[in-house]
């Protein structure tokens, strides 16, 4: 028996994709009004065209995703022969795309309760990294997040996030650290340890920061608002740790992966404690405020282990260590607690906070992903060998931020359709 397929729309639009453009693009690929067309732009999943052949699936299916919206094809033995956009009001259950086998973002996704990335590359994310930019620009880029200079919901841009003021600032971070390096060696003034342990310990934690800052679209957080919450963030979240820590001490026998979960909980109510204003309803801005905590929490922590290790192994050790530890904060408390603010985010759905909220399942399982990373980066090699188990977890944070980042855009565009329709206040 031959298969047909239905081709099935998701309710989205790639983030790199104008909702305008894609409207009046849809429209009249299927010869539709665009006030029929606004319609299927609700999130949900609609069928579009049933009982097609492969070849024409297949061909339909590339049609649509050329001018930037979401679908995928699924199986069907017998088609119920309906061959015009019709609208299906019960929702499809989901399922993998095709009957191609599952990817791991797929499979992760699938677990945090997030969409799958799509429209997605590292070449699109990093396009402007190397464009030259005049102190106007700098200026005018990160002046935002004050009341008078938050740009309005409407005006802002459906593309994907291309940001490139964090490159530079790790480029400036990076000379001075290895000027602080220098200057010590040459002379051995001790004077000069401070400064090298600081910024040493912050210059990638911080230059990641940024990157969620400027992924962070809405632009209704300032920098100053940032920074102040790594320093709050960060000596909350230690000091609460702590105390989590004595509270778990009858989990002292699973050695260092205890930290998991005396750690995430402490970073979790210094978030709630330091970012719990309504003003900042949005996903994409739970993820910066996590990032924030997470950033100083880590940099307080390898400053820490820095001077620990200077006053017990020597110099050299310290310099390893801060090397090492730098290069790994990428994958770790940052990405882990900006994972868990845009869970708890997207449950607040610019709501004051309430205890409940922590219970839910869109919250749990993600908050589950940080700790249990969390335990697994902290286990040892008994569990799994560190050069695979590192990359693996790596690449699980990193696919539940980008999938975060693809909802905070999918949530904006829904945000400016539905004040375009005039459902919500300008």
């Amino acid at each position: 028996m031959d298969s047909y397929y239905k081709l099935v729309f998701k309710g989205e639009i790639a983030p790199d994709k104008d909702l305008k453009t894609v409207l009046s693009a849809f429209a009249a690929l299927f010869k539709i009004s665009k006030a029929k067309a606004e319609k299927y732009f609700d999130g949900k999943n609609y069928v579009l065209k049933t009982n097609l052949c492969k070849e024409k699936a297949i061909y339909m299916n590339d049609k649509i995703l050329e001018i930037g919206v979401i679908c995928y094809l699924n199986c069907e033995q017998d088609g119920n022969n309906a061959d015009s956009l019709v609208l299906n009001e019960n929702k499809i259950k989901s399922g993998p795309v095709s009957k191609e086998r599952t990817t791991l973002s797929q499979h992760v996704t699938s677990f945090a309760g997030t969409k799958d990335i799509t429209g997605f590359s590292i070449k699109l994310l990093l396009s402007d990294v190397f464009k030259k930019r005049n102190d106007k620009e700098l200026e005018e880029y990160y002046s935002v997040g004050t009341i008078a200079t938050t740009p309005n919901i409407g005006t802002i841009t459906s593309e994907f996030p291309r940001p490139w003021l964090f490159i530079r600032l790790f480029g400036l971070m990076l000379l001075t650290y290895l000027g602080f390096v220098y200057s010590f060696e040459y002379w051995e003034n001790l004077k000069l340890l401070p400064g090298l342990i600081f910024v040493g310990t912050f210059a990638m934690p911080l230059s990641v920061l940024v990157f969620f800052f400027e992924t962070n679209l809405p632009r209704n957080i300032s920098l100053i608002k940032v920074f102040k919450s790594v320093l709050q963030g960060g000596i909350l979240s230690l000091i609460l740790s702590l105390l989590m820590f004595q509270l778990t001490s009858d989990l002292n026998w699973l050695g260092a992966p205890v930290a998991g979960i005396a750690e995430e909980p402490g970073k979790l109510i210094a978030l709630l404690l330091i970012a719990n204003a309504v003003r900042y309803p949005y996903i994409l801005n739970g993820l910066l405020f996590g990032a924030a905590v997470g950033c100083g929490f880590g940099a307080f922590e390898s400053a820490g282990y820095a001077f620990e290790i200077l006053l017990n192994e020597g110099y050299e050790s310290m310099i390893d260590n801060i090397t090492l530890r730098g290069v790994l904060s990428p994958f770790g408390h940052i990405v882990w607690t900006g994972m868990i603010g845009a869970a708890l985010w997207k449950v607040k759905k610019g709501r004051a906070f309430n205890i409940s909220m922590l219970f839910e399942f869109t919250f749990i399982r993600v908050f589950l992903i940080a700790v249990l990373s969390h335990m697994l980066w902290n286990s040892g090699d008994w569990m799994f060998p560190w050069l695979i188990k590192a990359p693996f977890i790596a690449i699980v944070g990193w696919i539940v931020i980008f999938s975060f980042i693809n909802e905070g855009l999918i949530e904006i565009n829904e945000i400016k359709l539905l004040k375009s329709k005039g459902d919500l206040p300008i």
